[in-house]
């Protein structure tokens, strides 16, 4: 069962944390399988481009949300997300799917957080794209549709 009170120190997230808010949207959401996996990705499928949805945290916390995954697996939840086809789905439709599905991980790990925080509107970029400062305060390796994805918490430091 997920935590529902703040926590005073971000450090305690866990990775079984991160697939437990993955699992709740994959499941009731998109009626997709998703699953951790015990294999980091160190090398991303070539034949699938990839997409990365961001969500910046600030507050009492500080720092960001990444979910990476195939756009493949974009294309699929942007099916579920708007009840059409997935030939139906167009490249708009993979960016709102994958910005909806970063706001939703970030809105559900935004409970768990120190408040007050408040969270930015989601970015989409395609490819590995992971440019931080931050520190990785945690991170999961999933497989939906025998493909994988990443999710991955950043931590900033506070300004002065």
């Amino acid at each position: 069962m997920l935590q529902t009170t703040p926590k005073p120190d971000a450090i305690a997230l866990s990775a079984n944390v991160l697939l437990e808010l993955a699992e709740s949207i994959w499941s009731s959401l998109l009626e997709l399988d998703i699953q951790r996996s015990d294999d980091p990705v160190t090398e991303w499928p070539c034949d699938q481009p990839l997409l990365t949805g961001r969500v910046v945290v600030d507050g009492d916390w500080q720092g960001s949300i990444l979910l990476v995954c195939p756009k493949a697996i974009a294309c699929k939840a942007a099916a579920a997300m708007f009840g059409v086809s997935p030939s139906e789905v167009a490249e708009t439709d993979l960016s709102d799917a994958m910005g909806e599905l970063t706001h939703m991980l970030s809105g559900n790990l935004k409970s768990l957080l120190p408040t007050p925080c408040r969270l930015s509107q989601p970015s989409v970029g395609e490819g590995y794209n992971i440019t931080t400062e931050e520190r990785i305060m945690g991170q999961v390796f999933l497989r939906s549709e025998g493909l994988p994805l990443q999710i991955i918490l950043f931590e900033r430091e506070k300004k002065s």
